[in-house]
């Protein structure tokens, strides 16, 4: 709040103007840039600002996205949804499936490639933490001359990404993910990407996204970024020992089963289903005492049906209902990761349904 409050309270005026306060707006806009550009270890000039992580997916996959675009079954709403959009229009587009650990298929994926205009992939899912193999999924895509996006909305701040050192050519982020603004984010677009606009009716970000830019979300987004992959040495080491605390005691737990254990994931994740339970009544119970939990993407939160990440990992569907989310962030103490501990096993036991009165 601090780094935005110039943006907020002195400087007012559109960036794009050439008059003084004009300019004084436009500088704010570029240190964002250049912060978001260092963070990330990219050239801030192909960094491209947008309203969040959804605007972020959907301008790389409609974007590019003109035959034929591969993707994953377990991407975020946003990615999927655009996706969707575009198959209505009569684009294909091939969804490669993972396995029961949440892990990609590789060999179908490379099948898949030939022909496409795109390929995405997430850095690391969002309702599980799984992560993807970057480099071996950026290897194949480079083999076909296929430009590969990462949503890597989950990843960033979690895990080191040096965009300079990856095969990638457009990733997104966005800001409250990293205790920034909502509703402010990127799309980073590697330099000869042909990226066509999907906001039109102006000449902002170079002609790529259209609209008056949001100069306190940026610089909000500039500071977030920077310091939170300035904390990764110290932050991710913490957070993946305090998760792995409250997974030993979530597996104590009779009938639970944790998403991706064992396979590399983000530091702060941790998703448990539990036999016989419901997952929205298990957050309510949570809740009530005093703990924020989730049973998937918080952009399809309140559907009723059993998370598309889990049925895609072949879980059944009454085991997927019966999933939550722990996400930890820097303010999560080992104590607070004990207190949950210590009454969830009662919280499972209260709301978990009796084989008699199950549905048939």
């Amino acid at each position: 709040m601090a780094a935005m409050k110039p943006a907020l309270a002195e400087v007012f005026a559109n960036p794009s103007s050439v008059h003084k306060p004009g300019q004084d707006a436009r500088a704010l806009v570029d240190r964002g840039r250049e912060q978001c550009g260092a963070a990330l270890d990219c050239d801030a000039r192909e960094i491209v600002f947008t309203s969040g992580g959804t605007e972020a997916d959907a301008l790389a996959v409609r974007g590019l996205g003109r035959r034929k675009v591969v993707t994953t079954s377990v991407e975020h709403p946003a990615l999927l949804g655009a996706c969707a959009e575009l198959e209505r229009g009569g684009v294909e587009v091939v969804r490669v499936p993972v396995d029961r650990s949440g892990q990609l298929d590789l060999g179908a994926l490379e099948a898949a490639l030939p022909g496409a205009d795109l390929c995405s992939a997430m850095a690391a899912n969002n309702e599980t933490g799984i992560a993807f193999p970057l480099e071996r999924i950026g290897e194949l895509c480079r083999r076909h001359a296929v430009p590969f996006h990462t949503d890597a909305v989950q990843a960033v701040g979690k895990m080191p990404l040096r965009i300079r050192e990856l095969p990638i050519d457009l990733l997104s982020c966005s800001a409250h993910k990293l205790g920034g603004p909502k509703g402010a984010g990127l799309l980073w677009a590697r330099r000869g990407i042909p990226l066509a606009p999907v906001q039109v009716g102006g000449h902002q970000e170079r002609g790529r996204r259209a609209g008056t830019e949001n100069v306190a979300a940026i610089v909000g987004l500039g500071e977030a970024l920077s310091r939170a992959v300035a904390a990764i040495p110290s932050q991710a080491p913490r957070l993946a020992a305090l998760r792995d605390r409250l997974e030993v005691a979530a597996r104590e737990i009779r009938g639970a089963h944790v998403a991706g254990a064992g396979t590399p994931r983000v530091c702060n994740t941790l998703n448990v289903a539990f036999e016989g339970c419901d997952g929205e009544t298990l957050l309510v119970a949570l809740d009530l005492a005093g703990v924020a939990v989730s049973t998937g993407s918080a952009c399809s939160s309140g559907s009723l049906e059993p998370s598309p990440v889990l049925l895609a990992m072949g879980y059944p569907p009454a085991l997927a209902r019966g999933a939550i989310r722990f996400s930890l962030w820097s303010g999560t103490t080992a104590a607070d990761i004990d207190a949950v501990a210590a009454l969830l096993p009662d919280v499972v036991a209260r709301t978990r349904v009796r084989p008699d009165r199950r549905a048939r």
